[in-house]
Parts: structure tokens; sequence; C-alpha cells
């Protein structure tokens, strides 16, 4: 269930939902919608979305560079959407049909969990060759169990969209994987599962070396 409430906290979305996040704002909260006026913070959104989805484009080539203009524009469009959201819900005064209409999420309700990011996730070789073991705390809240996630580099260049990776399911907190390759470094990352409609919330990076 949602509250009256639009999100005005967007910094653990990925790069793949924030863009569409904005998309949608800017449509929702344009001047022709006369329940708010927020022109300014619209034109904010607007030039650093622009910015981080060129330079998001721009990461596909590798470049360290735009990688950091890329989650330096990220911040930037974090801090101008909530601005927005804030504005929003100022304006709104908890008036449910009016929050809607700016096509921002809404915040879940103190009954609803959102999921968070992994908490002290871990990777390391098993004693048994090919086998990587990986591990996350628990979360203080019930989840559906913990995605873990890793690349193989023998495919290609590593997608930004950590979705697109290879994932294996755990119903606890820690899972022993096999199919390494010796010698060859590999991308993991992890995640809570939530519910099915609940984008999953990937942590960190973590590269290790397979023995």
């Amino acid at each position: 269930m949602d509250s009256n409430k639009v999100r005005t906290d967007f910094s653990n979305s990925t790069d793949e939902e924030i863009g569409p996040i904005a998309d949608a704002a800017i449509v929702g909260c344009a001047s022709s919608n006369t329940n708010f006026s927020v022109v300014a913070e619209v034109a904010a959104v607007v030039l650093s979305n622009g910015n981080f989805k060129r330079d998001l484009a721009l990461c596909k080539n590798g470049n360290s560079t735009d990688t950091t203009n890329k989650n330096t524009n990220k911040g930037l469009l974090v801090g101008d959407l909530r601005n927005l959201g804030i504005q929003v819900n100022v304006q709104a005064a908890g008036d449910r049909v009016k929050a809607l209409s700016s096509k921002l999420p809404m915040v879940k309700d103190p009954s609803h969990h959102v999921m968070t990011e992994i908490i002290f996730f871990r990777v390391k070789p098993s004693n048994v060759s090919g086998y990587m073991e990986v591990s996350a705390e628990k979360p203080t809240y019930a989840t559906h169990g913990t995605i873990f996630a890793y690349w193989d580099p023998a495919l290609g260049p590593t997608p930004a969209d950590k979705n697109k990776w290879f994932q294996r399911h755990s119903n606890g907190h820690s899972l022993l994987i096999n199919g390494f390759t010796p010698g060859i470094t590999y991308p993991f990352s992890a995640a809570y599962k939530g519910l099915d409609n609940e984008p999953l919330v990937w942590c960190d990076t973590i590269n290790r070396l397979a023995t």
C-alpha cells in the first residue's frame, strides 16, 4: 500500500531505474499540470537527466572519465529529483490524487519494507577448484532470500545492468557456486529478494580471482 506522498530519496536507484523515473516526473510535473508550480525544479531535472543519460551511454565505451562524469551527474539528478519531490509533497498537501499526477513514485507505507542494499557482501574462493562462496548479512527485516549475481568475462564486456548477469537465488544468505575458471577474475554482486514486482537493489561490485 502506498502513502499519500511521493518519494524524495532516489539514492538507491540503479542507473537503469533513475532515468525513467526522471522522464516520468518531467512529463507529470510539466507546466500543463496545474496542481503544481515547479518550473525551476523541473528544469533542473531536465538538465541533470540529460547529462546523466549522455554520460551513461558513453560509459559503454569503457572510458573511466565517462564513468566518473556519469556518477557525478547521477548524484546531481538524485538531488534535483529530491528537490522536485519535496515541492510536490508540499503543494499536494496530502492529496493523494494530486501527488499521483506528478508521476513520481509513491512512498511505501510503514507496513511494507522497501528493499535496501545488501549488508556486508563477501566473495571468496572455496577449497574446491572452480567454486566460489558468496554470502551476506541477514537484514533486520524479512526477505525472500538473496540473489547472487556474477558475469563471465569470456562472454564479453560486463553489462552495466546487473539484472543481465547470471543469477543464483538462495533462500538464505549464502551460496556455493561452481563453474568458474581458475585464473580468471569475475565480478560479483548481490541483492535481497523482495516481492516479484520490486526492483532488485544491487550492492557494489566485488571482483574476485577464481582458483
